[in-house]
């Protein structure tokens, strides 16, 4: 067995955090036990286990797609000879025999880069990335959201993921409609990153039962959510936040954001400096403005507001969010159309979300537009907001196309509908932009040298983008001035890939900021070793007009830097760029517990700091939390007067999938599940069976433990 790799926090973060004290005392908790579990929170945590595939092994019994004829029949994973092998049963077909990559069930897995880590600070062994296809995963139940064992694999071409839990049966779903766009952002990541050094939660063992952070988690935060409020002035069906319906208000006061904020500037050895305020919308909080100040002064450096634009409209409103300290809205954009709007938000919203912008150029705010991408719904709207985005660059720095994600039951015919993945974008950017497929698109965290290198350049943190490469997929742009001879605006566009071999460029920062990060000092020569790699990989013949490599790295360090990028000298002296990219949040239709563990977007709640897919889905410990530091509405109202809370519902926010399994006159589409067999499916599954939370396995689990086999007791 290969040894162990473990982690190190390099001396000039040992150095930087010496004299930088935490704000708060450093109370660690353990990992919720049978015994220990006093809240509601806590027994949802243990219900989650029941199954847990770690902990249950092999042989898993499951139903899987026949690859010949695609009926739904049974099919085993089993161990055969040290290799994962599913075994699909067609009673049709005969049986098909499958190897699967795996590092659930090999201990020994290493990463391909020899300098990974092995174990993150906290000591838990690291699951590599896997690169190939088909492979096992450890996967959420759409209907309990316990732990299940489920595979990916290639169907005409897409990846797919399917898997079965032994309570309420069989699912499937798309991961990514192009399995080359998959693989290549699989195949483009670094060396795993081993999290932080100051879990919230010790000695867990269970992803995503184990939050807080936990010990397990292997990445930093890139931005950090925190909710301001749950109420919302829209009663958007598609919100993951579920605003305004609750029959609580969840509204932290000021001092109590305050030790949020200083919650994540705490985290070490890479403190989180991006803060997003969220809500509900955020923007109505009493004291909006008095927190973007204060987070400013401890030492945020880049602070956004999620928000659908509606208080941002308002002129004088925007001029105070600026002088407060805030950088960026994070602007609910979802097309073009009203009538997306009516059946999206409950009402006509473009002509405010346009107001919203040009107020954001007046008073010197940037924006970053999120579309929600609905397949069959808003889809046609993306080229056009790129269009509108690459015009209108000045004050739009970046699109993050957000897939939709299914909180609620959907049936299978809906969810192959309207599920829209990160290979549905690359391929609407390609057609629109001409960006190459195989050339200019790369996951987020192909961008984690560029952190390591600007951290061991400036000697101080930088936040590292180390998701898992499913999660976020994209490219940036430049937009070349208006007196370039391509029009319209799109043709003024060029991908960075095309001006610098990013490829080759980033393989040997990575290898550089790695040489650099070992020695005590940074020299002269090493910077200009920097200044090398970008000019050996510069190809002059495809720049846009007036584009140098000097140039270039000026505009780069502005889009990593609010200081550099946001100055009056920035503004002309710096190229515009515009990111260009999709973030597809999970939910429990296509979880994987690897791509959690690697998160960088995060939830700073009191409760302690959660991954965005465990506190918006997926587990989705949001209704919890709030609940357990909330008002009922009643009382709410009567100690703020003059305050609202807008009713729950409109008749002209109804999505066709909300509340629907089952009950509409397509039920021959719905999931098959073992009661709708009458037990039949019931019978070819072995896996253990347990009731109430935390179940008692009858397989790995200790006499009066939680029934994970973790060994609490």
């Amino acid at each position: 067995m290969p040894a162990k790799q473990l982690p190190t926090v390099p001396k000039h973060l040992e150095r930087w955090s010496e004299g930088h004290p935490t704000y708060l005392p450093y109370e660690p908790r353990a990992a919720v036990t049978r015994k220990k579990a006093a809240s509601a929170l806590d027994q949802y945590k243990l219900s989650l286990r029941r199954y847990d595939p770690k902990h249950a092994r092999l042989p898993w019994e499951m139903l899987s797609e026949c690859p010949t004829c695609d009926a739904t029949v049974p099919s085993t994973f089993r161990m055969v000879e040290d290799r994962v092998v599913l075994t699909i049963r067609c009673p049709s077909c005969g049986p098909v025999h499958e190897a699967h990559e795996d590092v659930l069930f090999h201990p020994e897995a290493r990463s391909d880069h020899p300098d990974s880590p092995t174990h993150t600070y906290g000591g838990t062994k690291i699951n590599p990335v896997v690169r190939g296809l088909p492979r096992t995963l450890e996967t959420l139940c759409p209907e309990c959201s316990c732990n299940i064992l489920g595979r990916y694999y290639v169907k005409n071409g897409r990846v797919m993921i399917e898997k079965t839990c032994p309570q309420h049966g069989y699912f499937r779903d798309c991961i990514n409609s192009d399995v080359r766009v998959y693989l290549r952002a699989n195949y483009w990541t670094f060396e795993e990153q081993p999290g932080v050094t100051n879990p919230k939660v010790t000695h867990a063992c269970s992803c995503p039962s184990d939050c807080g952070l936990c010990n397990q988690h292997q990445s930093v935060a890139v931005l950090a959510n925190i909710d301001l409020t749950n109420r919302c002035n829209l009663t958007c069906p598609v919100c993951f936040a579920n605003a305004n319906d609750a029959g609580y208000v969840h509204e932290p006061s000021f001092e109590e954001v305050e030790r949020e904020i200083m919650q994540l500037l705490d985290c070490r050895p890479i403190p989180c400096t991006s803060v997003q305020f969220s809500g509900g919308e955020p923007t109505i909080h009493t004291r909006f403005h008095d927190i973007v100040r204060r987070a400013k002064e401890l030492g945020m450096t880049n602070i956004q507001v999620a928000t659908n634009g509606i208080t941002h409209a308002n002129l004088e409103f925007a001029q105070r969010s600026k002088e407060a300290g805030l950088h960026t809205l994070y602007l609910q954009f979802d097309g073009f159309d009203d009538r997306i709007y009516q059946a999206v938000r409950g009402e006509p919203m473009l002509e405010k979300k346009v107001q919203a912008i040009e107020n954001c150029r007046r008073v010197g705010l940037k924006v970053c537009l999120v579309p929600t991408v609905i397949k069959g719904e808003n889809d046609d709207q993306v080229p056009k907001i790129f269009d509108f985005a690459a015009a209108n660059a000045d004050v739009v720095s970046a699109i993050s196309y957000q897939p939709v994600v299914f909180t609620g039951r959907i049936n299978r015919r809906d969810l192959e509908k309207k599920r829209y993945t990160l290979g549905d974008l690359a391929h609407a950017i390609h057609g629109h932009t001409g960006a190459e497929l195989d050339r200019d698109f790369f996951p987020l965290s192909f961008m984690t040298p560029l952190s390591q290198l600007l951290s061991v350049l400036e000697q101080k943190p930088k936040i590292r983008s180390s998701c898992h490469s499913d999660c976020a997929f994209g490219t940036y742009f430049l937009i070349a001035p208006e007196e370039y001879a391509g029009q319209p605006a799109r043709e003024r566009v060029v991908p960075i890939p095309r001006v610098f071999d990013i490829a080759t460029l980033f393989t040997q920062m990575n290898e550089l900021a790695k040489r650099l990060e070992r020695q005590e000092r940074v020299s002269k020569l090493d910077l200009l070793r920097v200044l090398w790699l970008f000019v050996r990989n510069y190809n002059h013949r495809e720049a846009p007009p007036g584009l140098g490599v000097r140039r270039f790295i000026r505009s780069i360090q502005g889009c990593v830097s609010k200081t550099d990028g946001r100055s009056a000298k920035a503004q002309t002296d710096n190229y515009k760029t515009l990111m260009c990219a999709g973030m597809h949040f999970q939910d429990r239709y296509n979880y994987d517990v690897e791509r959690v563990k690697r998160c960088v977007i995060h939830y700073s709640t009191p409760d302690g700091i959660y991954p965005f897919c465990t506190y918006n889905s997926g587990p989705t410990y949001r209704p919890f939390i709030e609940a357990m530091w909330s008002t009922p509405n009643e009382e709410w109202i009567a100690a703020h007067p003059g305050q609202r809370i807008v009713p729950p519902s409109s008749p002209n926010a109804v999505m066709p999938w909300i509340g629907r399994f089952g009950s509409e006159p397509d039920e021959d589409e719905s999931w098959r599940t073992l009661q709708r067999d009458g037990g039949r499916f019931a019978s070819l599954l072995s896996l253990p069976v347990s009731g109430g939370a935390g179940g008692q396995s009858k397989r790995g689990g200790v006499k009066g433990g939680c029934g994970a086999g973790c060994g609490c007791g």
